[in-house]
């Protein structure tokens, strides 16, 4: 966490500050070596049987140590230091996790409780190991004549009741969270047998959407209540057995929405695909202006297991297939840990140090409803779902870890209490989080997800996110220092920072953050760096966004950021209360937007189904009585106030340098709203002419922007190089202040 913000010192509270200090300052677990308890465990050289604990004879396992020290507290003093117990090796959870309660509790930051890896390492793993010798070359006639003839030789068979794992579910019908086993080889998670091997697929036709005629004025959307049919154009589904169970993978409506759904049927006369069960929203585009191609891909097909790192699984004869790249197997594992692997209930003052942990179904690590805990220096990744959550409890967090490739969210973090507005002061701080929603492109695929009241993140970094790269909500979260970049890189209506539709999610800061890359823009940049990012973005760039304020959402502070190549970069979606300060954007495809998207969809006070009945949700808060009556006394005569136009916003001492747009409005917001939008010294550079048209002046007489003629040189901009852009820029406005981007992002 960072101590060179003295904002952390002003909002959080004096037991905040002296937790951060003990586990920050002084290392988290760095305690006394006297008056210390510490007890070894060793996977490879240690017994639960003959061990006792100590260095010379470790035990086994790391539940052994929990119960012995469980046992030794009800028998003698807490040492006045605490206990540590050092762990080495790998332990592997397949079936039971590891659970930590209450009775597993530290005394006090200076007595913590403490597990820790040794300097040799421990790692947790929630899958199975398969053994190189249980495998065999595929010899079976009617496996063969599904395979492709020129690689039946290269495709291995392994038998799982041989290493105890049997009864696996066929996926379900349709889903978003992948819900069964995963393969990962060399650290590295395998494909499940898909067509095409990459990319995506596109429909030239859909017959029938397979949704209901809905009336927009009592509903939103439309929803898929029937099989869909649509067209396909490749000759390879003619050889697929849809009996044996295909899956198709697609953003069949919205490019915010992806859902796997269940194919039915294949007509190979007509071309067409009947799905078994439809899509949320239903199959094709849902309106005329929406014009990108649908997309998808089918996956579960041992037909189009045809290269290395693909595989399949034949539930009925619980078989794995599996095409290895090189031809290795050394290191081959499944993994079937569906529960949290390390998971600590209601504990204080426990510290989870320097493992690390992979290949597990369920989160890996988790912090539940604890007090002053911290997981800290710990590295997560190949996880089929989510890789940390942290939830309830106060002043807990993770800190200085690297949380990756995460079929679901990297982090989750939860806490305080929104109806009293007590803050929960749980953090996130130097962590690096990237390449998440491997599995859940969309929805949930976060590289971190926050709420409750009173969350900090604080100097991480965080990338790679084909859909929403950060998603928050609730109240006074501080999100500050912070470098986020590549989001968005495969989907449209999103941002790399993301909240929505709620009157009262208010109070929440975002400052000092360096977001930059999103969209094509990232793939492009990735690329030109040398990488290979392994998305492919929408052929229509759709509503790329940076810091997205979406459906009203209303009350944030977006201040002091540096918006880089970030899509629509501020981006106010019909909300209320926000402010947008002292911001520099540059190159984007607007600094700023506004819309009054409310007048047609928001329904307050009309018991609005799917989300819009904005004052139903402040309701729920109590937004008239204490503390929300005073925190919030805007709120009070909200339905008198013209609710559904985005009133009382603030866009101030901006700079915009080379966005193709200054301002963008939809809607009728410049006839109904803008005028009534505090705009003060705000500055244009390398604009185009036909963006000054748009701002007279304020009522008052002052400029809401000016467009200046000074052409400021750009390029290529790195890191390091924009302090000298400021510079130059402060030389032009000379009441600018310099954004210290050197200590957005990771802390040496």
């Amino acid at each position: 966490m960072s101590i060179r913000s003295s904002h952390l010192f002003r909002i959080f509270s004096r037991p905040f500050r002296s937790m951060v200090l003990a586990v920050v300052f002084l290392g988290i677990g760095a305690v006394a070596v006297q008056a210390q308890q510490c007890f070894y465990v060793n996977s490879e050289t240690g017994s639960d049987e003959s061990g006792n604990g100590s260095v010379s004879a470790p035990w086994a396992t790391i539940e052994k140590a929990r119960d012995t020290i469980r046992e030794l507290r009800k028998t003698q003093a807490y040492p006045e230091n605490g206990f540590v117990v050092e762990l080495t090796g790998t332990f592997s959870y397949p079936e039971k996790n590891l659970t930590f309660t209450a009775e597993d509790s530290g005394e006090s930051a200076q007595a913590p409780m403490v597990y820790r890896a040794s300097k040799a390492g421990a790692l947790l793993v929630g899958g199975s190991p398969l053994r190189q010798d249980g495998f065999r070359k595929v010899s079976e006639p009617s496996v063969l004549a599904r395979l492709k003839e020129d690689v039946r030789d290269k495709v291995w068979e392994f038998d799982l009741s041989t290493v105890g794992i049997s009864g696996i579910e066929p996926l379900p019908q349709k889903f978003q969270t992948w819900p069964s086993v995963e393969l990962f080889s060399n650290e590295k998670a395998m494909q499940i047998a898909r067509f095409p091997n990459q990319g995506w697929l596109e429909i030239p036709k859909v017959v029938d959407r397979g949704v209901a005629p809905v009336d927009r004025t009592k509903d939103e959307w439309e929803f898929g209540v029937r099989p869909a049919v649509f067209e396909f154009s490749e000759e390879e589904p003619k050889r697929w057995d849809v009996s044996k169970g295909i899956w198709l993978m697609g953003f069949w409506c919205h490019d915010w929405f992806a859902e796997t759904i269940k194919l039915g049927a294949i007509d190979t006369e007509k071309k067409q695909f009947t799905t078994e069960v439809n899509s949320r929203y239903g199959v094709g585009n849902h309106s005329a202006w929406h014009t990108a191609k649908r997309r998808y891909f089918a996956l579960n097909l041992l037909e189009e297991l045809d290269v290395p790192g693909e595989w399949y699984i034949d539930v009925e004869k619980n078989v794995l297939y599996f095409y290895p790249k090189d031809g290795d197997l050394s290191d081959v594992v499944l993994s079937v840990q569906k529960k949290t692997m390390f998971e600590v209930w209601d504990a204080k003052h426990f510290i989870l140090d320097g493992i690390q942990a992979k290949c597990s179904l369920g989160p890996a690590l988790a912090l539940r409803n604890c007090e002053d805990s911290i997981i800290k220096n710990v590295r997560v990744f190949n996880t089929t779902n989510d890789g940390v959550h942290i939830g309830g409890g106060k002043r807990s967090g993770l800190a200085y870890s690297e949380v990756f490739n995460a079929g679901r969210a990297c982090v989750s973090l939860m806490g305080g209490d929104r109806k009293t507005l007590e803050k929960c002061e749980n953090f996130v701080t130097n962590c690096h989080l990237h390449h998440s929603g491997r599995l859940q492109r969309t929805s949930g695929g976060y590289c971190l997800y926050f709420g409750g009241c009173g969350c900090y993140i604080a100097h991480n970094l965080l990338h790679d996110s084909p859909y929403i790269c950060i998603c928050y909500g609730g109240n006074e979260h501080l999100f500050e220092f912070n470098e986020v970049h590549s989001a968005m890189m495969e989907s449209g209506d999103g941002g790399g920072m993301y909240t929505g539709r709620d009157w009262g999610s208010l109070g929440n800061v975002i400052q000092f953050n360096y977001f930059h890359h999103f969209g094509q823009a990232g793939v492009d940049w990735q690329k030109a760096q040398g990488l290979s990012p392994d998305y492919e973005p929408l052929k229509e760039s759709i509503m790329v966004m940076g810091v997205y304020l979406d459906d009203c959402d209303s009350g944030d502070t977006v201040r002091n950021n540096l918006f880089y190549r970030a899509g629509w970069a501020a981006f106010v979606g019909g909300g209320r209360y926000n402010k947008i300060l002292n911001n520099l954007f540059i190159e984007c495809t607007a600094s700023v937007h506004f819309d009054d998207r409310g007048l047609r969809r928001a329904k307050p006070g009309e018991g609005f189904k799917n989300g819009w009945d904005l004052l139903a949700k402040i309701e729920e808060m109590n937004y008239d009585q204490s503390p929300w009556k005073e925190r919030y006394p805007f709120l009070l005569n909200v339905m008198q106030d013209d609710p559904k136009l985005p009133l009382h916003n603030t866009v101030r001492g901006n700079i915009s340098v080379g966005s193709s747009q200054w301002i963008q409005m939809h809607n009728t917001v410049r006839e109904t709203s803008l005028h009534r939008i505090d705009f003060t010294e705000n500055y244009v550079f390398n604009a185009p002419a036909s963006q000054q048209e748009l701002f007279p002046l304020n009522p008052d007489g002052s400029v809401r922007a000016a467009f200046r003629d000074e052409q400021i040189p750009l390029g290529e901009l790195e890191k390091d190089r924009f302090r000298t852009l400021q510079q130059e820029i402060r030389k032009l406005v000379p009441k600018y202040q310099i954004l210290p981007v050197e200590k957005m992002g990771l802390e040496d």
